[in-house]
């Protein structure tokens, strides 16, 4: 089955202000902890020279990719792209807290949260969206910097800004022969190629090809293990309890 929708961002560049609204919005709404964040605001430095002076800031999470490669390390599966509206999600409950998908991740937005054990990153306020709501950070932006929307709907407001904007830019990048990653981040209306801000490639803790030949069969024989251990302790119970009957 075809996706349906393609959520995204828009981020204006011209319209940030740097209050960080949004982190706070962001971190209360989804109880981020306090020496951690989902989003961040980057400040770009003063460009020009006196008195034509400018200064610009970056908006930024995850990006949601098209093709994501911390899908693709994830061993307990807890990380995925959800069918309908290809947002990048983590369920949180799956998470083994390996790690590897934040290695993997080439715009350095996830985090290991070592409190809990899990990995977290911005789910585009997943909750909110499902009764109709925007994300916090972009139904809190004060100067209307952050957008959301289906990109697959002309009539969304970020299909429209995209429309009217006087200049599109990604932080795109080919992390595998003929793959790009996709971002569904736009940035309009400033320049932030040249910020220094864009993707590395992907780190990864085991090769990339080998990572599901090696840990699958790993995991699959310590749950098998684990198994066998309660079936005899299990047997040898039984086992035991008859002979006390019989005796």
């Amino acid at each position: 089955m075809a996706q349906s929708k393609r959520y995204g961002f828009v981020i204006d560049v011209a319209r940030c202000i740097d209050c960080r609204a949004c982190l706070v919005a962001c971190s209360v709404e989804n109880d981020v902890p306090m020496d951690n964040t989902r989003i961040w605001v980057h400040d770009l430095g003063i460009k020009g020279t006196f008195p034509d002076l400018t200064r610009s800031f970056l908006p930024y999470n995850c990006m949601h990719c098209d093709n994501p490669p911390c899908t693709e390390v994830c061993v307990s599966g807890a990380t995925y792209k959800d069918p309908d509206h290809g947002l990048i999600l983590l369920d949180q409950e799956a998470c083994i807290g390996c790690g590897f998908c934040v290695d993997a991740c080439p715009y350095n937005a996830r985090y290991l949260d070592n409190e809990r054990g899990v990995v977290d990153k911005c789910n585009a306020c997943v909750q909110r969206l499902d009764v109709g709501m925007q994300p916090a950070c972009v139904a809190t932006c004060v100067g209307g910097s952050r957008l959301f929307g289906d990109f697959n709907d002309p009539d969304s407001d970020v299909s429209i800004a995209l429309k009217n904007a006087r200049s599109i830019q990604r932080f795109d990048l080919e992390y595998k022969e003929g793959v790009f990653t996709g971002p569904n981040i736009y940035y309009i209306n400033g320049d932030v190629l040249q910020s220094g801000m864009g993707p590395r490639m992907p780190q990864y803790t085991l090769a990339e090809q080998g990572w599901k030949k090696a840990l699958v069969p790993l995991m699959a024989a310590a749950v098998g293990g684990a198994f066998m251990v309660q079936a005899t302790y299990f047997t040898k119970q039984l086992i035991e309890g008859e002979k006390e009957f019989d005796e």
